[in-house]
């Protein structure tokens, strides 16, 4: 064995200086940190760990469809080639490719290029039977085999349970993250974010691997429904819907040639609605003129619906009134009060099962221009002890169709 080696020493200056320019530049790589074997040492994936870039720029790339190329450095046993390769040998449960990425595992074939000719084969295995390595997130754990000379080689200070003395990995760079605002400030974390807080979501990718695809998606039940957000390839934000309540767990995930290299979560809890009402969504009112003085529009039913315990008295008033055409003028019955320009307010009490009305009349005066358009007259409502709450009643002219019909 002293003599292998010695021989391994003797080439690899050779092979140092064979490789002044490994490949484009190790930052440009996405493979980063040290694999370890008790029997060469360290082994590190890019020249950004030592600082040698100025000096031989290398390093390992996963590409996008999960080839794996480029070097990795020993200074015991020089460069190890992770592409290119041929004559695969055989072992069992080893594949006969170059290395690559098959799901979250690691198969294939690298190999130590100073042993050609100096007594090994330099070839790694990075998965066989009882052994392999894979993909966790951005990291790799497990082990590659390198027979006797290069032995066991552990991808992850985890592998070993060596991270006490020594923490190391090899991992893919990049990173991503979720950040979920409400007017400008997080609302991750908080227990009481209050009831139709309406959220941004702010995702922020940092130097991921080319061919990385990014999802945001909801992973609790519950609370306002969520479109996944899919496709995400740069940095960026999207507006979601009113929150109600509940406990929400948002996810970005970051996927790569079937592997998944980025997991994160963002948590928060929306508070119960507060007591309060509303007066319901907007609705049509349609008039009709059978003769060119005036008409009335259809009477439309106006209903409190409480919610949270509420059950003070609420007053509807009409708050919007819209221009009239000229030659024309509008008048109201709110509460079925007598046609007025401004008609009283109307209280409405606990059980609320009764409502109130609305009707809208318009008067032209003689050979004024047909009555043409919409026009929206808005009620509000007010309480004590809850926030306002408006509902538009849109009048809209129709026309009368005579039909014939036979009796």
């Amino acid at each position: 064995m002293k003599n292998r080696f010695a021989a391994i020493f003797f080439a690899l200056a050779a092979v140092i200086f064979a490789f002044p320019s490994v490949s484009s530049a190790g930052s440009a790589h996405n493979m980063s940190g040290f694999a370890w074997s008790s029997t060469i040492g360290w082994i590190s994936f890019n020249c950004t760990n030592d600082s040698s870039c100025a000096t031989a720029d290398y390093g390992v790339n996963k590409d996008a469809d999960g080839t794996l190329n480029g070097y990795a450095w020993s200074s015991n046993v020089g460069w190890i080639q992770f592409s290119g390769l041929s004559s695969f040998p055989t072992g069992g449960g080893t594949s006969a490719v170059n290395a690559q990425m098959s799901g979250s595992s690691l198969i294939g074939w690298v190999k130590a290029v100073a042993a050609d000719g100096n007594g090994w084969d330099g070839w790694i295995a990075l998965s066989g039977t009882g052994y392999g390595v894979t993909l966790s997130g951005t990291a790799f754990t497990g082990y590659a085999w390198g027979s006797d000379t290069v032995g066991w080689i552990s991808w992850n200070c985890l592998s070993d349970s060596s991270c006490g003395a020594a923490s190391y990995a090899v991992s893919l760079s990049g990173d991503a993250s979720l950040d979920i605002t409400s007017g400008g400030s997080t609302i991750v974390g908080s227990s009481s974010v209050p009831y139709g807080t309406i959220p941004t979501f702010q995702w922020t990718l940092t130097t991921l691997p080319v061919g990385t695809t990014c999802a945001v998606s909801k992973t609790s039940s519950g609370g306002t429904a969520f479109t996944t957000i899919s496709g995400i390839t740069s940095s960026g934000s999207a507006s979601g819907d009113p929150l109600t309540e509940g406990p929400y767990t948002f996810q970005i995930q970051c996927m790569n040639g079937g592997s998944t290299l980025v997991t994160k979560t963002a948590s928060f809890t929306v508070a119960s609605q507060p007591p309060g009402f509303d007066l319901g969504p907007s609705e049509t009112a349609f008039i009709q003129f059978l003769n060119a003085g005036e008409a009335t529009s259809q009477q439309k039913s106006i209903f409190v619906s409480a919610f949270g315990g509420f059950s003070n008295p609420v007053t509807i008033s009409i708050t919007g009134f819209p221009a009239a055409p000229a030659s024309t003028t509008f008048s109201y019955s709110l509460g079925g009060s007598a046609f007025s320009a401004n008609p009283p307010s109307v209280v409405i009490s606990s059980p609320y099962s009764s409502g109130t009305t609305l009707k809208i009349r318009v008067t032209r005066v003689s050979g004024a221009p047909a009555f043409t358009g919409n026009f929206t007259v808005t009620l509000t409502g007010t309480a004590a002890g809850a926030s306002a709450d408006t509902k538009d009643i849109v009048l809209t002219p129709t026309t009368f169709v005579p039909a014939f019909q036979e009796f």
